[in-house]
């Protein structure tokens, strides 16, 4: 196997300035990228009109012309700068270059890998064409999926994306970790051609569609075939919004996490999924954190969630660890990432019949829980007490052919903090799902 470093597609660190007084903003000039030509690298044109541009500018990739960005490339200092994808922009379609050059950058790494384009400035716009054939980063993921490689996160913060199309990503779609960003319609494939989302054949692993770590972050339409999560919410994020999205092929999930590795102390804060449609997933919505990990989640909504042909539709472990390198740790540190104020409000939809996808390449799978059977629609994995305030309102998934009355759950009664029972909405047992009063509620 050819091991490969993670590469992302493209960071943005961009932080917004309030212009002072009644001044009006400047006028921005208008510069058009040049393109070098078919099966020539445009590098050198795009990073040369950064460099001239980089202030009170509109900055346009033109159609029809697909640039080829052949070198890894940071677009820095920028403010009050439009970037206009009215074209498209690829990277190397070979994977021997982008190991050598991805090695070579001296792009800022960013959460889990290094970008290919690194953004960083004030007052930065991405707005890709409204054209489907246009406003695209092209990744040409197949040909990594085929190897069992992955390649690309695309990182932006600050500002705003609209109306651009991931196409066959290498893996990580884009880590935001800036502030007062808006984010809309938004569209990913990273589906193979070969394959489906039960064979481990060509599998798109981690192509994740958003790992969110910034604050004020609204994300407002979202379409994509992923193998990986749709929105992945980490250690840092306050104030998420993600709603009106639909996520098919095999994603896992609607996400926080994963918080507390290595006994990290991880924060996340206020964070809403509303209105999804979740179609093959492994899970619809889930919380991950660490054996041993330290900090807090607390005020997480998933509200107006439909689960379709979904291994698990809700998943909540606070216990997790890498499967495949043997026997859960134990908790030396008696440690958690406490949870407080989850709620998961209204799903409904059905269960698939494998509990797992393409992504199980070890024995046992990453994902395996004890008893798991794909008539779960809720599985709890707690540390017990550290886990307050969870409700569950409105929860109608059934197993796969199956009625309602056959929807199981998984949860552990000796793990809930003192006083959960009352308040949780279903009975915490390993059997069938119950739903109950909330105590308090109307």
């Amino acid at each position: 196997m050819v091991h490969v470093p993670q590469l992302l597609l493209v960071a943005a660190a961009v932080g917004s300035v309030a212009a002072g007084g009644s001044s009006k903003p400047p006028k921005k000039k208008t510069c058009k990228v040049p393109y070098a030509g078919k099966n020539k690298d445009s590098s050198p044109g795009i990073l040369a009109t950064f460099a001239k541009c980089s202030s009170n500018a509109i900055i346009e990739f033109e159609e029809p012309y697909t640039y080829h960005a052949w070198t890894p490339m940071s677009w820095l200092n920028l403010s009050n700068v439009d970037i206009q994808l009215n074209g498209n922009l690829d990277l190397p379609n070979d994977i021997a270059t982008v190991q050598q050059k991805i090695n070579s950058t001296s792009n800022q790494p960013s959460t889990y890998a290094t970008p290919w384009f690194y953004i960083q400035g004030a007052n930065v716009n991405l707005i890709g064409s409204k054209k489907k054939n246009y406003g695209q980063f092209q990744g040409h993921g197949q040909q990594w999926w085929d190897i069992g490689q992955r390649l690309a996160t695309f990182n932006v913060s600050t500002g705003s994306i609209s109306h651009i199309k991931v196409i066959k990503p290498v893996a990580w779609g884009f880590n935001i970790p800036g502030t007062n960003i808006k984010v809309s319609d938004h569209f990913v494939d990273a589906a193979p051609n070969n394959g489906t989302r039960d064979q481990t054949t060509s599998f798109p692993f981690n192509t994740d569609g958003f790992n969110m770590s910034g604050q004020n972050i609204t994300l407002d339409g979202y379409y994509g075939h992923n193998g990986d999560d749709c929105v992945s919410v980490v250690n840092g994020a306050r104030n998420i919004v993600a709603k009106n999205g639909y996520c098919g092929f095999s994603s896992h999930g609607l996400s926080i996490g994963s918080l507390g590795r290595n006994s990290a102390v991880h924060t996340v804060a206020n964070v809403l999924f509303e209105n999804w449609t979740m179609e093959g997933a492994v899970y619809a919505a889930r919380f991950k954190s660490w054996t041993g990990g330290q900090g807090w989640a607390k005020n997480v909504t998933w509200r107006n969630i439909k689960a379709l042909n979904v291994s698990t539709a809700i998943f909540i472990t606070q216990n997790y660890y890498d499967q495949d390198k043997g026997p859960r740790p134990n908790n030396t540190s008696g440690t958690s990432t406490a949870v407080d104020n989850l709620n998961f409000e209204n799903f409904e939809g059905s269960l698939g019949p494998n509990w797992t996808d393409g992504t199980c390449i070890s024995n046992p799978c990453w994902n395996y829980v004890q008893g798991g059977d794909s008539t779960q629609s809720i599985i709890m994995d707690l540390y017990p007490g550290t886990a307050t305030n969870l409700h569950f309102k409105n929860i109608k998934v059934h197993p796969y052919k199956k009625p309602y009355s056959a929807t199981t759950v998984i949860c552990d009664p000796a793990a809930l903090a003192p006083g959960e029972q009352d308040t949780l909405g279903f009975k915490c047992q390993r059997g069938p799902y119950v739903p109950t009063k909330i105590k308090g509620s109307h």
